[in-house]
């Protein structure tokens, strides 16, 4: 296909549920657009078709009225030989469906933005009186500059009303659909929200929190089922996330926050006060069932099984035990006042045998240690003998120093090693630690600067709010990974990771910026020069103008006519249409 309409085709862009996408350009302005196709023509029912083509244009016309910065605009709609086409502006960049199927994770801090520019977009369409209905990563997409665009406004409910009723079927992804949407129920703003609170738990985690082999499975588990805990999928997420995400997917719309805004800010205020966030890339929860929180092992089994036995076969064990402590303790006297202290200290001697001989029933590793064992002479009392994790004591083994259970190729670590004692035989050195055993990285508390332009803004560090300060200021971290909040009334929350090391560091200044207000010009005759408090823009109208909220003088001219009005800007969109007098 060459053209449609008075369109020139260029390429295609994708293909949806009843068309193809691509990308023209109006040859009237040489302005590029993506044009939606609509097959009405696949419809059978001459009536049901008849309607299909009243409703697309009815719904293309509201929503061609949503002016927003974040929103897709809508320039025109027709049919030529049972095709309808919508002509909307042309987004230079990938959809977020395209972002996150790449192998890495966006940054927090990208998805933050993204979700509070989506939800400005919604909340403003929702204001208007439109609900989206199709809200999913396919239909949001990221420009070139970085900024958000939504498509498909009032496009999502005709096309399912077409399938519905010709084929019995749900258009689009239903994962993303809330469950009064799935059930035919009524919806407004907050269905809007939980598609967005989807895509927020799918950045998340990695995963979508509804889904199934069939249509059947995903719409059960939407309307009944409770997702899976995202700190369980991500356990760098908290239970504070966690419990924004489940109030944006609560199954009654009335459990919800009131807006799509008020959601974001929520989930923009736990992830400040959480520490070490991160996001996962798709389907990293699934392949990484290590992610998971696990739950609590079982205790190891003993190292050896007791049969209970009478108490008449233990009264051997007192005699026995205080023999053993009698020897010990003349042992200890008869090396003291030997005055050995300056030559080679003597070697540990093997437990002395009890005259006092078990029951041969009774096997030798069944008798308890003295709980108040001291440990022999010529040991210093400081040192400690660790054996790592996993290996089990066994009580009577064959190494020399029964305080470790030595396994086949298993090493054991010495903690607060200390020189051997002189004269100590090779091999016997008491601070051997296992080769290949990498040095443990001691935490220090290193000094971290902090400044914002303006100044004067909050820094939290790690989501501690206790120990908060106003920049410039010092704070204090330790080596590793840190997240860092700036926020500052009338500005926007902005985030970092601070990587601490093994020296001071300054992390760069941290600039915040205002919300921004859109102005959206409008004059009778169109192409009007903008004058705002008395300076020119390059713009003609009509045009949109992103100015900080406050009150401006606008002045338009033609044809040396003007006309000035005083408006107020607010942080979201203001519409200014102006009559200059001729």
């Amino acid at each position: 296909m060459e053209s449609i309409g008075r369109y020139r085709i260029i390429g295609e862009l994708g293909q949806g549920a009843m068309g193809v996408v691509y990308h023209a350009i109006d040859p009237a302005i040489g302005r590029p657009v993506a044009i939606k196709t609509i097959r009405i023509r696949d419809i059978n029912d001459t009536q049901q078709r008849d309607r299909l083509h009243e409703r697309l244009f009815r719904e293309a016309r509201s929503a061609g009225v949503l002016s927003h910065p974040n929103i897709v605009t809508i320039y025109d709609i027709d049919e030529i030989d049972g095709v309808a086409y919508i002509a909307m502006a042309y987004v230079n960049g990938p959809t977020l469906e395209k972002v996150l199927a790449s192998e890495s994770a966006i940054s927090g801090a990208r998805m933050l933005r993204i979700l509070r520019q989506a939800a400005g977009a919604l909340d403003y369409a929702h204001s208007k009186g439109i609900i989206h209905r199709d809200v999913k990563p396919a239909n949001i997409m990221t420009d070139e500059d970085g900024s958000v665009k939504i498509t498909d406004f009032g496009i999502a409910r005709i096309i399912e009303g077409a399938h519905s009723t010709e084929t019995k079927t749900v258009a689009g992804t239903p994962n993303y659909m809330s469950p009064e949407q799935v059930q035919g129920l009524t919806v407004d703003g907050r269905s809007d929200q939980f598609s967005l609170a989807v895509i927020a738990y799918e950045i998340l985690t990695g995963e979508r929190p509804f889904v199934g082999e069939h249509l059947s499975t995903i719409v059960f588990r939407i309307v009944g089922d409770e997702p899976a805990a995202a700190h369980r999928l991500n356990p760098t997420l908290t239970e504070h996330i966690d419990h924004v995400l489940r109030k944006g997917l609560a199954k009654k719309p009335e459990d919800r926050y009131p807006n799509c805004s008020n959601f974001v800010g929520a989930l923009e205020l736990a992830c400040a006060e959480s520490r070490g966030w991160k996001t996962l890339p798709a389907g990293t929860a699934s392949s990484l069932p290590t992610l998971a929180v696990p739950e609590p092992a079982p205790p190891p089994p003993p190292a050896f099984t007791m049969e209970p036995e009478p108490q008449q076969g233990r009264r051997w064990l007192v005699p026995a035990l205080l023999s053993c402590f009698l020897v010990a303790a003349v042992g200890a006297v008869f090396v003291y006042e030997s005055g050995l202290a300056g030559t080679t200290p003597l070697k540990p001697a093997a437990p002395v045998a009890s005259s006092a001989q078990p029951p041969p029933d009774i096997p030798a590793a069944d008798v308890p240690a003295t709980p108040d064992e001291k440990p022999a002479e010529g040991k210093p009392p400081d040192q400690k003998t660790v054996v790592e994790k996993g290996q089990v004591e066994k009580p009577g083994g064959d190494a020399p120093n029964p305080a470790v259970a030595e396994e086949p190729r298993q090493k054991a670590i010495v903690e607060n090693a200390k020189p051997s004692p002189m004269g100590a035989e090779p091999g016997s050195h008491p601070t051997a630690v296992a080769r290949d055993e990498a040095p443990e990285l001691i935490p220090r508390i290193q000094d971290v600067w902090v400044t914002s332009n303006p100044p004067g803004a909050k820094a939290v560090l790690d989501g501690n709010l206790a120990q908060s300060c106003a920049t410039p200021c010092m704070m204090h971290a330790t080596t590793g990974l840190h997240h860092l909040a700036i926020s500052q009334a009338g500005y926007i929350n902005e985030y970092r990771d601070v990587h601490v090391g093994t020296t001071a560091i300054d992390v760069p200044q941290v600039t915040l910026e205002q919300p921004h207000g859109t102005l959206f010009v409008t004059s009778e005759p169109a192409g009007a020069s903008i004058r705002v408090n008395g300076e020119s823009t390059s713009k003609l109208t009509p045009a949109t103008l992103t100015l900080a909220p406050g009150f401006y003088s606008i002045t338009l001219e033609k044809n040396g006519y003007s006309n000035t009005e005083r408006i107020q800007v607010r942080d979201s969109l203001t519409r200014l249409d102006m009559q200059i007098r001729q």
